[in-house]
């Protein structure tokens, strides 16, 4: 049995951490006050146990090699388990100073995000708060600590994936009132063309909606967020079957009318990471957006 991995320290690790995050020894040494000798002294012994080179000089800098990106990857969700061991888990909210990363749409951003910031905010010593794009659920993204939680209609089939649901909303038609006039009847809206959102593409499932699955054959136009479709139903004669919540949102200039032909309700879910369900800072931040649902 090869016993390399015990010469390990995570000390060394962490440093490695930060060079490939800093992509400089210089800056890493800088980030965590100590001297380029004892950075370069670090990657040196890692040399030695993992058998490569791992950063290769570059002009004046340097470049990971393809094990040192394969390194990162394992290493930083890792590292970020380990120092969760340490943490207290007493949480004070007066005393915290909180960054987090969410992954959500357009549309559940503009619904859930303002109010909980707001909310966390007036609660704590400071509160920074990154919003990323996203589609589907990146499960990657939160097996590997990059986003602290990801509110997402599609909850993924992943048992270190832990949901709770936030919010249920039914769908509503959407048009352009001043270049056409509502869908009435049935063939009003068989005959009509559609614009919808790129992820959605091929999700509905067979059988789900005689009427749903004709309008998906009637969308001539896909975008890739809730903010587009606005942009493209004004002048036109195109609907949208979305939301009904978008009038609130980035749907307030156009004209909506319930949709008649009973699609199912869309539900919202906030996704986390089994790492932090007994986490006492995330527990609490989560109860947070949870008082809005």
């Amino acid at each position: 049995m090869d016993n390399k991995y015990l010469n390990l320290d995570v000390r060394s690790l962490h440093t490695f951490l930060i060079i490939m995050e800093t992509g400089s020894i210089t800056a890493a040494a800088n980030q965590l006050n100590i001297t380029q000798s004892a950075v370069s002294h670090g990657v040196e012994k890692l040399r030695g146990i993992f058998q490569d080179q791992l950063f290769l000089r570059a002009g004046r800098g340097i470049k990971p090699t393809p094990r040192a990106e394969q390194l990162f990857t394992e290493l930083k969700p890792l590292l970020a388990n380990i120092s969760a061991l340490t943490q207290s888990t007493e949480f004070n909210p007066a005393e915290a100073d909180i960054h987090w990363t969410v992954a959500a749409n357009d549309f559940q951003r503009d619904i859930v995000l303002p109010a909980f910031y707001n909310r966390v905010s007036r609660q704590v010593k400071r509160f920074s708060l990154d919003v990323i794009p996203s589609e589907v659920p990146p499960t990657e993204l939160l097996r590997n600590g990059e986003v602290d939680l990801v509110i997402s209609p599609i909850p993924p089939d992943a048992p270190d994936i832990l949901q709770k649901q936030l919010f249920t909303t039914q769908v509503a038609c959407f048009y352009d009132g001043n270049a056409r006039k509502p869908p009435k009847t049935k063939e009003d809206y068989l005959e009509a063309n559609y614009i919808s959102l790129t992820f959605t593409a091929g999700r509905r499932r067979a059988g789900e909606n005689p009427i749903m699955e004709k309008i998906e054959k009637k969308i001539i136009l896909r975008v890739s967020n809730f903010a587009g479709i606005a942009s493209f139903i004004g002048g036109s004669e195109l609907l949208a079957i979305v939301p009904d919540m978008l009038i609130d949102t980035s749907l307030s200039d156009c004209s909506v009318i319930e949709f008649p032909f009973g699609a199912p309700k869309l539900t919202i879910y906030s996704l986390w990471h089994q790492r932090y369900q007994n986490d006492a800072e995330h527990q609490w931040l989560r109860s947070q957006l949870f008082e809005n649902s």
